[in-house]
């Protein structure tokens, strides 16, 4: 987690070969990956793959609180204290995309290569974080997650329940209709989003409080190819068509479990969309016709959500009444909307872009669907996506609190409701000073993880019943970490992909930047910590930039020099210029070590369990075989979220297994 979640993304978060090697690599990785992925056999060996190139360092229950009456003033001049500079020596042991933007790598002012101060910054902070002790609690944000559970998956029941959806395990029949679910429209006034309800209240007693109306595109198409008089030229004519599947024949047949389908032939420009129109019915509940605003009795709104596979309908929502009780949609609500679509922003291109999904502008208007129950709940498809019980912090462990000052805020700043401190310490860029160029542009799909996918973010202790976000006591497994790396997982992007790939130019191996750091007034613990968070330890690496789940982005970082101001020679002498004396840097680093088992009364800080295993994820001499930190395969999920209760359904493996599971190997 680090924090915001795009910091339990961010803290928890960047080539190109030549030729020959990226060949090489691409065969054997391909090769292993295929050996492990096993074709659609949700019995074989693929099947039982949980993994990922990220994992979790455990947040410490042993929080450091920085005294605050021991916050330093910039002017102090105590002797006590450390003035002055850090160099560094930065070089790439793979391909590296710190890009700018525009799918090259950075520069700066002065046309040089560079990997920006606030890349840097952010690096060291992270490190500085886990290694001081921090309280992560300031950095998240905390807000509902959401989603959406149409098939398997632990809160498929509930699910179901919220939305009034049919019980597949009844032997009756029920009506196909989701119950609890309504339309309406949604309008954005002055920055606050309300609510307004429809003409209708029902559309049948049977259909519960469901107030639209579904046409199936199958039944549009056939009465396109067969019947005439043909009422829904709205949708289909000779010379357009707005739905999801070409104006032909859906094909029969029957799904993996032997449930009647109807496939038809997909329209590859059909978006999703939302227009006014006009339309009649019959026996209260059948749509009959549809066409342009005026020219049926009744007015309205259709509304097509994203293209799926399995989507064959369009919903018809009876025109607005403002002369009922609008329903305001409560402010921390309409924040986690907005972060869930933030979320989700990449992901949602290959349904037609954001645009559909995201909330109506200042003084804008748009269908809506929603429930009214103990919450609101609303979305632009009737298949909602709700919020989870819990807010994300409820997760935390008691000793992340908030307000806490401790290593981290004290060195690098703060701003809160409680009042704010300077940082004392600036990162300068890392400049080239030795680049091997690769032409090649790459393009590959670089999805974010989400922290919806409670088998990965949380602690699962029983494999046969997940723990989510719904679950009460449950918590957050810690600081997502990206693995190292030995060699590139290629990316192979199809054609209906490029519109969500991301292109890019990387260097290569061995390019070289030095970066300096300047700190102010650091006492000596402080230095010290900065130090072991910068060098780390002999074999250690990181990874910075893009495309780190594909082995992008992985550095080693030698500290060149350290230096503070000599106080005593800058005050007294008039002739020396250069008034620094060097710092011994591992003497800094046991000073802070030191300082803090002193907090941990007895122990050493190497001791802790996520001091381990932050630098198990670092050593550069046990990086993990590819086909164990990989991404997993569509197949991998669905056997994964099997209501099945067998060893599909585990948590994602410690960090401590995957180590464990390399060195049995060699």
């Amino acid at each position: 987690m680090g924090i915001d979640i795009s910091n339990l993304s961010n803290m928890m978060m960047g080539g190109g070969f030549k030729e020959k090697k990226f060949k090489d690599s691409y065969s054997n990785n391909k090769k292993n990956i295929k050996s492990n992925n096993g074709g659609n056999n949700n019995n074989s060996e693929s099947s039982k793959y949980v993994g990922a190139p990220y994992n979790f360092i455990s947040f410490t229950d042993k929080v450091f609180k920085y005294p605050k009456d021991k916050l330093v003033a910039r002017n102090d001049s105590s002797d006590e204290l450390f003035t002055g500079e850090i160099s560094y020596t930065i070089t790439a042991k793979g391909p590296i995309i710190v890009d700018d933007g525009n799918k090259q790598f950075c520069k700066n002012a002065y046309g040089k290569y560079a990997i920006p101060g606030s890349t840097m910054r952010g690096l060291i902070r992270n490190n500085v974080q886990i290694l001081g002790l921090s309280s992560i609690f300031d950095d998240i944000g905390d807000y509902a997650l959401m989603y959406r559970n149409v098939a398997n998956g632990v809160e498929r029941g509930r699910y179901n329940e919220i939305l009034g959806a049919p019980n597949p395990n009844k032997n009756k029949k029920e009506i196909n209709a989701l119950k609890h679910v309504k339309a309406g429209y949604i309008k954005n006034e002055d920055g606050k989003y309300v609510i307004y309800k429809t003409d209708v209240d029902v559309i049948n007693s049977e259909y519960g409080e469901m107030n639209y109306y579904v046409i199936s595109e199958r039944k549009i198409i056939d009465e396109f190819l067969h019947n005439k008089p043909f009422k829904y030229d709205f949708f289909v004519s000779k010379n357009h068509n707005i739905l999801q599947h070409e104006a032909k024949e859906f094909k029969k047949g029957q799904d993996s479990k032997g449930k009647t389908v109807y496939k038809g032939v997909p329209n590859e420009s059909y978006k999703p969309y939302y227009k006014e129109i006009s339309y009649e019915i019959s026996n209260l509940k059948n749509v009959t016709a549809v066409g342009v605003k005026g020219r049926y009795s009744k007015d309205g709104w259709v509304i097509s959500s994203g293209k799926m596979n399995d989507k064959k309908a369009v919903y018809i929502i009876p025109k607005i009444n403002k002369e009922k009780e609008r329903i305001e949609i409560p402010d921390k609500d309409v924040a986690a909307f907005k972060t869930d679509i933030e979320k989700r922003s990449n992901t949602l291109k290959q349904f037609g872009g954001r645009e559909f999904f995201d909330l109506p502008e200042r003084g804008e208007t748009k269908p809506v669907f929603y429930i009214e129950l103990d919450r609101l709940y609303f979305g632009f498809t009737p298949r909602l996506r709700l919020f989870y019980d819990n807010t994300i912090k409820v997760g935390l462990n008691a000793s992340h609190k908030p307000g806490i000052i401790d290593y981290s805020k004290a060195m690098f700043g703060y701003s809160n409701e409680s009042g704010s401190y300077k940082s004392r310490i600036s990162f300068s860029d890392a400049v080239e000073v030795n680049v091997n160029k690769y032409d090649k542009e790459e393009s590959m799909i670089l999805s974010e993880p989400k922290p919806t996918s409670y088998l990965d973010y949380l602690i699962q202790n029983d494999p046969n019943k997940a723990v989510t976000y719904n679950t009460d006591g449950f918590k957050l497994r810690g600081v997502k970490q990206y693995w190292l790396h030995n060699t590139i997982i290629p990316g192979e992007v199809t054609d209906k992909q490029e519109n969500v790939a991301t292109s890019f130019t990387p260097l290569d191996e061995g390019t070289v930047f030095k970066g300096k750091v300047r700190f102010q007034n650091l006492s000596e613990d402080e230095l010290g910590l900065l130090l072991w968070s910068i060098k780390l330890s002999d074999d250690s690496w990181m990874n910075v930039g893009k495309a780190k789940p594909y082995g992008y982005g992985k550095i080693s970082l030698a500290i060149d020099y350290a230096k503070s101001i000599d106080k005593k020679e800058a005050y007294n002498s008039e002739f020396n210029l250069d008034p620094f004396e060097y710092i011994d840097i591992d003497a800094k680093i046991n000073a802070y070590k030191k300082s803090i088992n002193k907090h941990l009364s007895g122990r050493k800080i190497e001791e802790l369990d996520e001091i381990k295993q932050f630098f198990e994820m670092k050593n550069s001499k046990t990086i993990p075989d590819n086909e164990d930190i990989r991404y997993m395969t569509l197949d991998d999920f669905r056997a994964r979220k099997s209501p099945v209760k067998d060893e599909h359904k585990k948590a994602l493996p410690s960090i401590k297994k995957i180590i464990s599971k390399k060195n049995n190997k060699e």
